[in-house]
């Protein structure tokens, strides 16, 4: 007796009349979408006692009191990363293979659809084991196992099917939700959206000018703010940058970008690991570069927005064109209070940004006054609103304050200071600066 023959007790019918069919398949559909998942996925502390519970099962032939849904468990366990390649698991892979190819139980095929989708590898064994077993049975699937199929004829052929999802992924707006649809219960856990990833960015970093190919990825990597792809996500944002090159993009669609990534993967300036530890350094220096544009547009659009004084407009225009000239390396931004609330409101597009991790706090003077804190050279130069004079720093000063901090004291950097400067007459102290970085 075949082990899936064990497992299964079928209560008798106890009545012979059929449902109307268009019933029984609005109860189907409801079930699906409210209990989507065949196979529970185990924590990940227990798979290694399910992986031997079903070793010694395989190999003592005894199915006394065990469930189908035990077994589907035990499968995760068995396919994952850690135990698929295992050699004393042979036995245990070997039964599943086998009854896949024998079972008439629609949930153990089901269930193998989706080991199949998580653990896909298409350089592995167990990869190649399971298209050929579940391929012989496609004619025997569940209505949702036949429209995966059916939505991507390729999904047994280990070699194409990655590129079948990229292309799914890439013909709709929301490839998350896209691939959601057809059946994927975690497209950015799955082994086969994982490959399908490299493909994907492939096909749509081309147009990742475009506005509309930026929301799409936006929408893969981040659909929700409890879902976020974090393996390949590195890719994906260099894929980002590389389509800009050297050029700046515009000011709306730099912003757009780069508050996109900082909120979703941090601030590249403020945190060292996740997708910024093996990011390519090169394009890394250009969101940086990106960045230091942006605090400083933020600043100034904070400035000329709260204040009207007829000396601002110069100072602005002074501060730009040096870094458009290249000598501003890096800037930083600590909001007071007043300011802070303004930006929120105003300057930010994403409601997902941390306001408290994207920018420092200005403490002193109740709050009034905002700092942009910027790198020239070997020079740390302290600027800010109001009447809050320059102040020029050499970079190795202990007295200097730090970029990427978050707590700042505008009246003790004044005190620290021995070369500042006021704004009361604009060429004077354009020039003063131009001296002293």
């Amino acid at each position: 007796m075949r082990g899936s023959e064990a497992m299964r007790q079928r209560a008798p019918l106890t009545s012979r009349v059929m449902p109307p069919l268009t019933s029984l398949d609005r109860a189907v559909a409801r079930i699906v979408a409210r209990w989507p998942d065949v196979v529970a996925v185990p924590e990940a502390k227990d798979r290694e006692a399910l992986a031997m519970e079903m070793l010694l099962r395989v190999t003592r032939w005894s199915w006394t009191d065990v469930k189908l849904s035990r077994v589907m468990s035990a499968a995760v366990a068995v396919f994952d990363a850690d135990r698929r390649d295992r050699p004393d698991l042979a036995p245990v892979r070997a039964f599943y293979r086998e009854e896949t190819g024998l079972t008439d139980s629609p949930t153990f095929l089901k269930g193998m659809v989706e080991i199949y989708l998580e653990s896909f590898d298409p350089g592995s064994p167990h990869t190649t084991m399971l298209a050929d077993a579940l391929s012989r049975r496609r004619s025997d699937f569940d209505r949702r196992s036949a429209a995966l199929l059916e939505a991507l004829p390729d999904l047994f052929a280990p070699a194409r099917a990655p590129g079948a999802v990229a292309e799914v992924m890439l013909a709709a707006e929301d490839p998350y939700a896209a691939l959601k649809a057809l059946g994927f219960r975690s497209p950015h856990a799955m082994g086969l959206a994982r490959c399908a990833h490299r493909d994907f960015l492939r096909l749509l970093a081309p147009k990742l000018r475009d506005a509309d190919a930026r929301r799409q990825l936006f929408a893969w990597l981040a659909p929700s703010r409890n879902s976020v792809l974090q393996a390949g996500a590195g890719l994906a944002v260099e894929a980002l940058l590389r389509a800009w090159g050297d050029r700046m993009p515009p000011d709306e669609v730099r912003g757009e970008i780069t508050e996109f990534v900082v909120s979703v993967y941090n601030d590249p300036r403020t945190h060292q690991g996740g997708i910024w530890s093996a990011f390519d350094a090169t394009l890394k220096a250009i969101f940086l570069r990106w960045l230091t544009k942006q605090d400083m547009l933020f600043f100034c659009d904070m400035v000329t927005a709260t204040q009207t004084s007829h000396m601002w407009a110069p100072r602005r225009n002074f501060w730009l064109g040096l870094y458009e000239d290249g000598r501003i390396d890096e800037a930083w931004v600590a909001f007071g209070s007043s300011a802070r609330d303004y930006a929120q409101r105003n300057l930010l597009r994403s409601g997902a940004t941390d306001i408290n991790r994207r920018f420092g706090r200005q403490h002193d003077r109740g709050g009034s006054t905002s700092l942009l804190i910027m790198r020239i050279g070997n020079k740390i130069v302290v600027d800010g609103c109001h009447s809050y004079r320059t102040h020029i720093f050499r970079r190795d000063d202990p007295d200097a304050p730090a970029l990427y901090g978050q707590h700042y004291y505008c009246d003790r950097i004044m005190r620290r200071s021995r070369n500042a400067k006021s704004h009361s007459s604009i060429p004077a102290w354009a020039d003063w600066v131009t001296r002293n970085v």
